[in-house]
């Protein structure tokens, strides 16, 4: 792992659901090299952010994973998810909706120097300097007024930046990020990007960002990887796949919404929806939703293939595929 901050196999996490046990995650396999940036894209439900969590420790209770998980942040240190402590550790998260992960009974300037006092023993007085200082370094402006405030009295855009703040309070080496652009407008969105794309190179940061969103991944991350109905179905270098995908879902997806990679103005649905994760389909999962399904699909054994030096394809037949600019 000497150029790698984490390395996630085979992960798998349980649930239970009306009494009955269901894998909405199922064989992911990720890794992140230092300073880098990957995205993880796929619709609605197919286990994007419940992966994030599980990365940080962050879910259900009751819930049962497996798989195996490395970090290698100061040091190469195995964790086991059994006993991950690592949340403000060398790895933070911010979510996608500020207003449900601020605490509102804080001011915050409060909230943001909870981090320097818990994780680096700061004292009062240097913890609310150290959040003024995080808050000027993410763009707030007149922080020292703003430290006063409340969340409810900032914008959209201000309250991202705070959460932002708050997990870079930590000093982590891994930042996870779920959707935290989703709710905010255009605008505001390409200023959170390009913050972050800053902060990244400025601190060395490897960042893993959630999104269903392919030009938002495609501005801010270097590899990206496909997941569908709990799997990844799809890993490469960001441009390299948005150019020549090599899984039919990749390319539906990248049908279906604008893209400055496409020489069509026509979008296309995907037919169909995802499958439950209580009654995942035998076989491929995307099948019956493909295109090009054959009738070895329906039995074929969930593994992704390595295609050339960079790139891996969960998909049986990627030679049918016509590409995106067919």
């Amino acid at each position: 792992m000497s150029d790698r901050i984490l390395e996630v196999e085979d992960l798998s996490v349980t649930l239970e659901r009306g009494g009955k046990e269901i894998t909405p995650v199922q064989n992911v396999s990720v890794s992140l090299g230092r300073g880098e940036a990957l995205g993880i894209a796929g619709e609605s439900g197919c286990g994007k952010s419940l992966t994030l969590k599980s990365i940080i420790g962050l879910l259900p209770p009751g819930a049962i994973v497996g798989g195996d998980l490395r970090f290698a942040l100061d040091r190469e240190e195995p964790i086991s998810y059994e006993s991950a402590d690592v949340h403000g550790h060398g790895i933070a998260i911010i979510f996608q909706e500020p207003m449900t992960a601020l605490n509102p009974t804080m001011r915050v300037g409060d909230l943001i120097a909870e981090g320097p006092k818990i994780h680096h023993g700061l004292d009062r007085r240097e913890a609310r300097e150290r959040a003024i200082e995080l808050m000027r370094l993410v763009g707030i402006p007149s922080p020292e007024k703003r430290a006063r405030m409340w969340p409810h009295q900032l914008s959209g855009g201000l309250r991202q930046r705070v959460m932002i703040a708050a997990a870079l309070s930590t000093e982590p080496k891994l930042l996870l990020c779920d959707e935290p652009t989703t709710a905010l407008d255009v605008s505001i969105q390409d200023q959170i990007l390009g913050l972050l794309q800053e902060l990244r190179t400025r601190l060395d940061m490897s960042i893993i960002f959630v999104s269903h969103d392919l030009a938002v991944i495609g501005e801010l991350c270097d590899r990206i990887a496909i997941m569908y109905a709990g799997q990844v179905v799809e890993k490469g270098p960001v441009d390299e796949v948005f150019a020549d995908p090599k899984h039919p879902y990749t390319e539906a997806l990248m049908h279906s919404v604008p893209s400055f990679q496409q020489t069509t103005e026509k979008l296309e649905g995907i037919e169909g929806a995802p499958p439950d994760p209580g009654s995942f389909p035998d076989g491929c999962r995307f099948a019956p939703r493909c295109r090009y399904v054959r009738d070895d699909c329906a039995t074929a054994s969930y593994a992704l293939v390595q295609i050339g030096e960079r790139r891996e394809t969960g998909c049986i037949h990627p030679e049918l595929l016509e590409g995106i600019g067919s």
